[in-house]
This record gives structure tokens, C-alpha cells and sequence, in this order.
């Protein structure tokens, strides 16, 4: 390797603190080329046991080169470090101290910063004490959250953890003492478990554990509540209600230019300060100003972003705005709400119900359910409830209805319901598809569920959209699955005479056999339907009896086919047709 090539790994950076101070001493002739290649077998000699103690791949060139500029990098941290930024006083030192010091000046700080780092995850929990019997009440999600509830928010987690501070990001002084500062913060943020009345919390009898697993961090919240609290002067500075909150929105002027903060909170922000600091030393104390600063500014800021929800007219929405921001005891039963305000369930509404679902205990459930606004669900979310509850199916049949549904939403419902449920659901379901046009790919998903009699269903659905051409085309060419559905879903159409025919003198059987799913109380219109504009005359017999006659021989024949039973059943049918036709 030659001179130049080894100097040039003295100065691997144009903008460090070590190449300016390298630079400075061969202006003034302090530093000799002598000198600057000792530093380098230094540097190499330092690297290779800097390889040895890291585990690091030695067969890879990339990465002792990334080696050779970490320790020259460090090397330079620790000039920086011992000559205290002053590059006149670094070339001397550069002159006459190995540069084995500075690099152990440096790792040691380094190393140091990283061990405190890592402590700051060993215990960082927050316990927060609840009742039992709340505690019973809890969703598994929330009773996880408290569980794990931390002083630190989930981004400083998320820094804490994904951070490591590998030798190689020390470029500078600069960057070192940036997260030497960061530690303190943390650090401190630590000891704020004992600091802030976390004590007083887990005392009050006002405390709701269901709203303590809302807030984004109890840290702040606590803080929050704190100076929401001092601000009305109350009884309790931990908790505060929601009527309290709107008095705290509405008594200031959260528009105002004042920095950091309104002008009204400045006296109770100072006098929380004050209340919390007693006993600390100053440099905590002033670690302790801003980071109540720091909450009640971050408060401040999404009062102003978020004002609607913030200061929001609707009970539900203000009340879970504020969850996530102070400790509220309020206890709001949403349940009462939904839907109240705009007709339909919203998603966070949604997830407001399963989650009470969750919670309540079996005995509970039916109480719910008679509360609950069932018209504000939309279809998606019918068949998510009765997906998620599929144990509970039964106790959603008397409240539910698909008067909203289209006909592939009611299909996507079927085939998820228990069978003694959907039993008991066919009628609600028959009085929807009277609605509903189905096209053929729905009827022959309906048709293929084999729990019910799926043509039942199809009989009480409007017609499908197919013109009389379409429907007999497809008859004709269809395999006998289609020809079912056709020969049921097509009642009522204006094209059924020419179907029913097209059927019969196709294949009279298959045209029997479909009548036998027919219950008496069907038989009437479907044969009224397949006459079409031509409808049989009833006339009476010498014993009492009465005779149907029909234009098309071919419905004649499939009348005489029929069971005794069904006979008369059509035939009450069309009596009382001509009797409604005569009033």
C-alpha cells in the first residue's frame, strides 16, 4: 500500500473533526507524514483486535474497511472529546498521545451509552391496580393492554428497541452527546413512575379500567389530567369527568397565537410543575418543566388539529376522543348511542359493539340485544356479527332483518348460519328476496345449499332479469341444476306460461317432480302463473264439488297429475281469487 493511498485513510471524511484537525497540522507543519502513518498502523493494528472482540467476517473486505473507518472514526470522537472541540489544541495532543487513548475514551463512553440504553427496557412497566370485578369485565385486549401498560409511549418503545447504537453511527462528538441527552430524557422518563401520582391512581375509587386501556399513554394522560384538573381546581387531580372536560375546552382560547400554550392554563401548568418537582435536584427539575411541557404543548396541538372530535356535539364521539387523552371515570354505555346521531353504524361503532358483546356475560346478552338499534347495522356488518357470535345465532333471529340486503349479501348470510338458525330465518329471508332479483350465478349458489329447501327461497325471489327469449334459451341448453332454478325463481314473471309449457313438453317428469317441493299453499300460484293471461274458471258440481278448467292442455294435465290434496288447494286458490275479482 502506498503513502498515499494509507493517508487517505486517515482523512475518511472531509467534514470530520479529525480530518479538519490532520489538515490543520500539516499546514502548520506540526504533523508529519511520519507521524500520520504511525496513526494508520495504529488504526490497523486497533482494528484487527476490534474484528477479533466483534465476531466480525475478517474474510470480507467491505466489512474491515467499514472496521478501519469506525476506529478512525472514533478515534477522532475521543480527540474531540480530550481537546474539547478546539482543533488548535487537538493538534498537539494528535502529535504526542497515541491514538490508542482517544479510541478507548470514545468506546468507552460508547459502550457505556449503549449498556444504559439497554437498562431502559429492564423495567419500565407501570402497574395499574383495578378492581376485580372491572378487571372481569375486561375484553382480553384490554386486560393485555393494562397489563402491559408502560411510562414510555409506543414510539419511544419502538426508538428504544429498534435503536442500537452501533459504534459505526458516532461520527462526531455531536451525534454522541445527542444521544447521551436522549438517555437523560429516558432515564428520566423513568423515574417519572415515581414523580407522577401514579400512587394516587391506583388508590381512587373513580378510576374505570375500561378507560384506562383507551389512553394512547397513561404518562401524558396523567400529566393531562393533571393540569386539566388544577385548571377547575377539583377534588380529585387524577380523574376527571367529562362534563369537566367540556369546561376545560370551553374556558379556553385554544385558538390564540400564545406560545407554547394558551395564556389561561400558563399558572396551572407552572403550578403542576412545582407540585411534582418538590425535592428534585435542578437538573432534574428542569428535565421535569419540559416534559410537562412537552405533554401540554402536544395536548394543545390536538385540541386545535382535531377540534370536531375534540369538541364534539356527539356524546360518543367526545367521550372516546378524550379516553385516549385523560383519565376520565365516566362510564358511557355507547350501546344506547349507536346509530342515534346518523342513522348508520359506523366502523368505530362497530367495533364498540363486538367489543361490549365480548364483555358482557351470557345472562347479559339478551338484555343487549333488546337495546340495540338493529336498523342502524348495515348487511356487511349483520353477517360479521353473526360470523364472529356464531354461538350466539340464536338470539340474533328475533331482532334482525334484511330489509337492506341484496341478494348476494343474503346468500354470503346463508351459508353461514347454523341450520336450526336458518330454519328459523326463512321467513324473514323469504320476505327479503321478495325484493331481491337474483341473477342465475346467485340462484345456483342459493340452490347448492343443501341445509333448506333452497327452491323454496327461489320462489319467493323476483324473477330473475331475463327476457322471455333468455329464459327459454336457457332452459333449453341449460343442465337439469338450471332448469330447477328457472322452473322455481320464474314464477310471477310475465314469461312463465311460455317456460312452463317449454318445460312440460320437454320433460313432463321433471316438471312432477319440481311441483313435489310446492306446499298446497304455493299450488295456486304457481298454476295461476303458469296460465298466464288465460286464468282458469272454477264452476261447481251437482255433489258439491267444484271443477277447474284450464285453456292449455298441457297445464290440464299436470292439474290431474297433482295429489288430491294440492287439487283442492288450487282450487280454494282460485275461488277466492274470483270472489276478491267480484267485490
Amino acid at each position: 500500500m502506498t503513502h498515499t493511498e494509507t493517508y487517505g485513510l486517515v482523512i475518511p471524511d472531509d467534514q470530520s473533526f479529525l480530518a479538519r484537525v490532520v489538515e490543520l497540522g500539516v499546514q502548520n507543519g506540526i504533523l508529519t507524514r511520519d507521524r500520520a502513518d504511525e496513526i494508520v498502523r495504529i488504526s490497523v493494528a486497533m482494528s484487527n483486535k476490534y474484528v477479533i472482540q466483534k465476531e466480525i467476517d475478517f474474510r470480507s473486505l467491505e466489512e474491515l474497511a467499514r472496521v478501519q473507518q469506525t476506529v478512525l472514526r472514533l478515534v477522532g470522537v475521543g480527540l474531540e472529546i480530550k481537546s474539547n472541540g478546539k482543533p488548535d489544541e487537538a493538534v498537539g495532543l494528535l502529535a504526542d498521545v497515541s491514538p490508542v487513548e482517544f479510541f478507548r475514551l470514545a468506546y468507552t463512553r460508547t459502550e457505556n451509552l449503549r449498556n444504559e440504553w439497554k437498562k431502559l427496557l429492564l423495567n419500565h412497566g407501570v402497574p395499574i391496580l383495578v378492581d376485580k370485578e372491572q378487571y372481569r369485565c375486561l375484553s382480553d385486549i384490554a386486560c393485555q393492554i393494562l397489563s402491559e401498560m408502560s411510562v414510555f409511549t409506543e414510539s419511544e418503545l419502538h426508538t428504544i428497541e429498534s435503536l442500537k447504537l452501533d459504534d459505526d453511527m458516532f461520527t462526531s462528538l455531536t451525534i454522541l452527546e445527542y444521544y447521551e441527552s436522549e438517555l437523560r430524557r429516558y432515564q428520566f422518563i423513568l423515574k417519572l413512575r415515581e414523580i407522577l401520582p401514579f400512587e394516587m391512581l391506583n388508590k381512587s375509587h373513580l378510576v374505570n379500567a375500561d378507560n384506562l386501556s383507551d389512553v394512547d399513554s397513561i404518562r401524558e394522560a396523567l400529566i393531562n389530567t393533571l393540569v386539566i384538573s388544577g385548571f377547575l381546581e377539583t377534588e380529585n387531580p387524577v380523574v376527571v369527568t367529562i362534563d369537566q372536560i367540556r369546561a376545560f375546552v370551553e374556558s379556553v382560547d385554544w385558538l390564540s397565537a400564545e406560545d407554547p400554550f394558551p395564556v389561561e392554563i400558563e399558572s396551572t401548568v407552572i403550578d403542576v410543575i412545582h407540585e411534582l418537582g418538590q425535592g428534585l435536584q435542578e437538573d432534574e427539575a428542569s428535565l421535569l418543566a419540559k416534559e410537562v411541557i412537552r405533554s401540554v404543548q402536544k395536548l394543545v396541538s390536538t385540541i386545535s388539529h382535531d377540534w370536531k372530535t375534540i369538541n364534539s356535539p356527539l356524546t360518543q364521539v367526545f367521550f372516546k376522543r378524550w379516553t385516549r387523552l385523560a383519565i376520565l371515570s365516566d362510564t358511557f354505555d355507547e350501546f344506547d348511542q349507536i346509530g342515534l346521531q346518523s342513522g348508520k353504524m359506523d366502523e368505530f361503532e362497530y367495533e364498540n359493539l363486538i367489543k361490549k358483546m365480548a364483555q358482557v356475560f351470557e345472562a347479559e346478552k339478551t338484555n343487549l340485544l333488546s337495546r340495540f338499534h338493529w336498523e342502524a347495522l348495515t348487511p356487511d356488518q349483520i353477517i360479521k356479527l353473526f360470523h364472529d357470535f356464531r354461538l350466539h345465532q340464536s338470539k340474533f333471529v328475533e331482532y334482525v332483518s334484511f330489509g337492506e340486503f341484496s341478494g348476494t349479501e343474503l346468500i354470503d348470510l346463508i351459508e353461514i348460519l347454523e341450520p336450526p338458525v336458518l330454519k328459523d330465518l326463512i321467513p324473514k329471508i323469504k320476505e327479503a328476496l321478495g325484493g331481491i332479483s337474483l341473477d342465475l350465478e346467485d340462484m345456483d349458489v342459493l340452490a347448492s345449499i343443501a341445509e333448506i329447501d333452497s327452491f323454496e327461497l327461489l320462489r319467493a325471489s323476483a324473477p330473475p332479469q331475463l327476457d322471455k327469449d333468455q329464459a327459454l334459451l336457457e332452459f333449453r341448453d341449460g343442465h337439469l341444476k338450471i332448469r330447477k332454478i328457472l322452473i322455481h325463481s320464474c314464477i310471477g314473471s310475465d314469461f312463465f306460461h311460455d317456460l312452463f309449457l317449454e318445460a312440460w313438453n320437454t320433460d313432463p317428469q321433471f316438471v312432477k317432480r319440481e311441483a313435489k317441493s310446492i306446499s298446497p299453499s304455493e299450488i295456486g300460484q304457481f298454476i295461476a302463473s303458469a296460465c298466464g293471461s288465460v286464468q282458469p274458471k272454477v264452476t261447481p258440481l251437482d255433489d258439491g264439488q267444484f271443477q277447474l278448467h284450464l285453456a292449455d292442455k298441457e297445464i290440464s294435465n299436470f292439474f290431474d297429475s297433482l295429489p288430491t290434496t294440492k287439487k283442492k288447494a288450487a282450487i280454494r286458490h282460485f275461488l277466492k281469487s274470483s270472489r276478491v275479482a267480484k267485490q
